[in-house]
């Protein structure tokens, strides 16, 4: 699938070749990409996965970012198990020079159980699962055994900030690419954490009063400013979806 010819402002030629990460951060430049209906929900339209994959992959993050929610579904939904404790030999760890992306799942309760079905997956080198203190033991005996690193980075909840410097300081990830749902978006925005947002804007409209939106976070106090975006790209397909891509204004 090609993008439709150009036609001049506003419509501008995808720029990834311009989305530059800064060494001098302390964190990992994160990017929220989301495919929404025309009315920016995530549910009651069909989603061409290809087509939205293809444009993941110019995005070439080192790590992953998935909220449990997420997870859990990919595991019942299309891993097509129960998401229960899984036995076996574990995944061996990628070989240095790896190029693949880590998968970090923002698990502060211990949710993620069968970590079998991402982990058999090609798409990542590593997987990581961020935990608030309060994760059981046995919880994190288990995520030791398959291989997966489990990352402490908070109380009772995960501390998005202080996982992203750990991220960035321990594993070296400069850039990442959040693969999740509203909450996980709105959390990150909140926290000031959200530096590029592309929607893959789907030529559907599906309506409805649950927060199933593309930011699901508490309302802005009275009077308090949203982020404000500069716009980067405009990039319409032959299917009618249109590639929105903005940057935040620092």
């Amino acid at each position: 699938m090609k993008p439709a010819p150009g036609r001049g402002d506003p419509f501008i030629p995808a720029p990834f070749h311009r989305v530059t990460t800064d060494t001098t951060r302390d964190r990992p430049y994160v990017i929220c990409y989301l495919s929404v209906s025309l009315d920016g929900r995530l549910d009651g339209f069909e989603v061409d996965l290809e087509h939205y994959y293809r444009i993941a992959a110019r995005f070439k993050e080192d790590a992953t970012l998935v909220g449990s929610e997420t997870s859990v579904v990919a595991i019942e939904k299309y891993g097509g198990v129960e998401n229960t404790y899984d036995e076996g030999p574990a995944p061996a760890r990628a070989a240095p020079g790896d190029e693949r992306p880590l998968l970090v799942v923002v698990d502060g309760r211990g949710r993620v159980r069968r970590w079998s079905v991402s982990q058999e997956a090609p798409y990542w080198r590593g997987w990581i699962a961020l935990l608030a203190d309060s994760v059981p033991g046995a919880h994190r005996t288990y995520l030791a055994s398959r291989n997966v690193d489990p990352l402490i980075v908070g109380t009772d909840r995960v501390d998005l900030a202080l996982a992203l410097g750990r991220l960035h300081r321990e594993y070296g990830v400069r850039r990442i690419r959040v693969d999740s749902g509203g909450r996980l978006n709105g959390a990150l925005l909140r926290a000031g954490l959200v530096d590029e947002v592309h929607l893959l804007v789907c030529p559907w409209l599906a309506g409805g009063s649950s927060p199933r939106s593309s930011f699901v976070a508490d309302d802005l106090a009275p009077g308090a400013p949203g982020t404000p975006l500069e716009r980067v790209a405009v990039e319409p397909f032959d299917d009618g979806t249109v590639l929105l891509s903005y940057r935040a204004v620092r």
